[in-house]
């Protein structure tokens, strides 16, 4: 968790949306430690009865207090200082589309940070789902090609890297 927030450095004033961000718990975990103003989650499989439960979890576990405003599934997204996309990349059918709409969400300026697994020597399937996963540069042209610019990569374990992108 911290090597993440070292890597997105988001502060307590940021309004992130998370992509594809199922029941949140990453996104809660993060937040209560490291709060920011305000967290949109949006996955169209989940409600707030979901995202409350994962607040509940969380803060009984911890002991932390729970500061971040929550939205839930906003119908446009917009003024965003980050959005993040855990572990879902490979899983959305119309990434040119998502990426158009996650341009117009950033601010100037904004971050787009996501975890993804990926492909490194042959093509590899997510063992959950089996959809092929991308290679690191796939994945850095298209958003080159949507105006969005690499600005970092750092490994996170075998399988995953975390990928830093700026509007």
């Amino acid at each position: 968790m911290k090597e993440f927030y070292e890597f997105a450095l988001w502060q307590n004033k940021d309004h992130i949306a998370s992509i594809g961000c199922g029941y949140g718990w990453w996104e809660v975990s993060l937040c209560l430690h490291y709060p920011a103003k305000k967290m949109a989650f949006v996955d169209p499989l989940v409600d707030k009865e979901d995202i409350a439960e994962s607040i509940d979890y969380f803060t009984e576990k911890t002991g932390l207090e729970w500061q971040t405003e929550v939205e839930l599934n906003p119908e446009t997204l917009q003024n965003k200082d980050q959005i993040w996309i855990f572990n879902a990349w490979h899983e959305f059918e119309n990434r040119t589309e998502m990426l158009g709409k996650i341009y117009k969400a950033l601010n100037d300026g904004g971050i787009v940070i996501m975890e993804e697994e990926v492909s490194k020597v042959e093509r590899l399937q997510h063992d959950d789902c089996g959809k092929d996963l991308f290679f690191e540069k796939e994945i850095i042209e298209e958003y080159k090609q949507a105006g969005l610019h690499h600005v970092a990569t750092e490994v996170k374990d075998d399988v995953a890297i975390y990928l830093k992108f700026r509007k």
